[in-house]
This record gives structure tokens, C-alpha cells and sequence, in this order.
């Protein structure tokens, strides 16, 4: 199986650079092949340009990270973001992986009024880090499940989507039990 990871953090000193390192290690212990987004490291730039519009409802890419992020996503069978919550989503940097990347024609086809995801990928994990907890982003819609999850990913034809999330980045406790459910999700 071939994981793509998407990561979203600028600092490699943060617990969410510890948790690429992690994942990637049990996916190598499993033999998996592991391929990294790293999109601060790669200098992306989220900003869709008037360059990036004039070919996007072609399908087409003038951003050449872009044009290269969808092959590997094309490649992969399985998707992983890594993320902190900032301000209640993603980081800017992973909302412009969207919407840069995720082109009509390329991740998914509109037939009649309805979207048809083209990607392999059917199985899909969101690992998040904040200072609140679930029961926070229930009351104000629930954004990461309903809108990446049931949305966005659902609309690419990533069905399987999973979200683990570690409530409490500053405590240890919560950190621990993170790094245990991710433990038992990558054991399946």
C-alpha cells in the first residue's frame, strides 16, 4: 500500500513534526510505502494567482507544486494529514493544498449536478492537534468532520475518512493517549 502523507506545520521543533515522524516510522515497520508532503519545507505557496485561475476550470495547473502534488496524490492508496487547529480549521497553507490541488478533472469530475471522486484513495486519517477539545468543535459545527471529512474528502471520493485529535497539545496526558490511539490505528 502506498500512504501519502500531507503535512501542515512550519516548525520541525512542534508535537506535530513528532507525529510525522511517528506515522511514517509504523507505516516503514509495515513495509508500506511512504510518501511526505511537507508543504512549509516545499516553500508552497497557498495564494490562488490570477495564473492559477486562468487554468483551473480547465483542470490544469500553472503552480508546478500543485501539477506535482496531484500525481502523488493520484499514486496514493491511502491519505494522512497532519495538522494543528488553528482558529478552529486547517492552516492556510493546507486550505490553499486544496484549493490549488484539488482540480475538476483531475481529483474529481462533475456528472450532472453531481461530484464524482477519481482518486484510488478510499481510506483517509486526520490527525489534528489544538487547545480545545471535540465536544468545542461540535457546538460550532463540527468543521473538521463535516466540512473536510463529509465534505471535501467525501467529494474526492474519500469515503473512510477517521479523525483522532489530541485536545490538549500542552499536556502530556493528552499527548500520551494520542500517541496510543494513533498506536492502535496504524495496528489495523
Amino acid at each position: 500500500m502506498k500512504t501519502l502523507i500531507v503535512y501542515a506545520h512550519p516548525w520541525e521543533g512542534s508535537f506535530n513534526h513528532f507525529i510525522l515522524t511517528k506515522v511514517s516510522g509504523l507505516l516503514k515497520e509495515k513495509k508500506e510505502d511512504v510518501d511526505i508532503i511537507d508543504l512549509n519545507k516545499d516553500g508552497f505557496d497557498p495564494v490562488m494567482r490570477s495564473a492559477d485561475l486562468k487554468l483551473f476550470s480547465k483542470g490544469q495547473y500553472a503552480d508546478k507544486l500543485a501539477e506535482n502534488y496531484v500525481k502523488r496524490l493520484k499514486a496514493a492508496d491511502q491519505l494522512v494529514l497532519i495538522f494543528p487547529i488553528w482558529w478552529y480549521g486547517e492552516p492556510a497553507i493546507l486550505k490553499g493544498f486544496y484549493d490549488k490541488v484539488f482540480l475538476r478533472g483531475q481529483v474529481y469530475d462533475e456528472v450532472g449536478h453531481d461530484m464524482v471522486g477519481l482518486l484510488k484513495i478510499k481510506k483517509a486519517v486526520i490527525l489534528t492537534t489544538a487547545t480545545i477539545d471535540k465536544q468545542i468543535f461540535a457546538y460550532l459545527g463540527d468543521p473538521i468532520n463535516n466540512v473536510l471529512a463529509r465534505g471535501t474528502l467525501a467529494l474526492i471520493g474519500i469515503k473512510d475518512v477517521t479523525w483522532l485529535h489530541c485536545p490538549t497539545v500542552y499536556s502530556s496526558d493528552s499527548r500520551t493517549q494520542f500517541l496510543k490511539e494513533i498506536d492502535e490505528y496504524f495496528a489495523k
